[in-house]
């Protein structure tokens, strides 16, 4: 279950830093080159690694969001809260869940070596695709606001 993100700030899971555009720029970059190199042939044997992988350029891009708006996340879960808490209008309740599905199939996976199938990979990976160009439009918006949206 994915707590509000204030749960994760008071107990440690998510700290308060300096916005670090850098660092978000850095972080995004890095997950837009893994979901390209992990773009190859999906099936049984590689169905695990692809989705382990995928769902970290998922955690990745999300992180930099985080970055950019002044946040370290200590926990999967927190990523989570706070696309749920502070981009609900950009995020829907759907995907917030498959977000949360695939960090549990990723978990299940690394720590528990449960079997990944190719279906979940392939859909972890089309849902990875979708999501990133989400957050890249987000930081081009927080990085380059508009006239109206800086009146706000």
């Amino acid at each position: 279950m994915i707590n509000k993100f204030d749960y994760y700030l008071k107990n440690g899971k998510v700290r308060r830093k300096t916005p670090d555009p850098i660092e978000a720029k850095s972080l995004f970059i890095k997950s837009k080159e893994r979901l390209e190199y992990i773009k190859k042939e999906i099936n049984e044997t590689t169905a695990k690694f692809v989705l382990e992988d995928t769902y970290d350029t998922i955690r990745e891009s999300t992180q930099s969001l985080m970055s950019l708006s002044g946040f370290k996340p200590y926990s999967h879960e927190a990523t989570i809260s706070f696309l749920k808490e502070f981009y609900k209008d950009n995020f829907s309740e759907e995907e917030i869940i498959k977000f949360d599905r695939f960090r549990e199939l990723r978990n299940n996976s690394v720590y528990k070596a449960i079997e990944i199938s190719v279906s979940d990979a392939e859909s972890c990976l089309c849902f990875a695709t979708m999501f990133i160009n989400k957050i890249k439009n987000l930081i081009d918006k927080l990085e380059n606001p508009t006239k109206e949206e800086t009146k706000r």
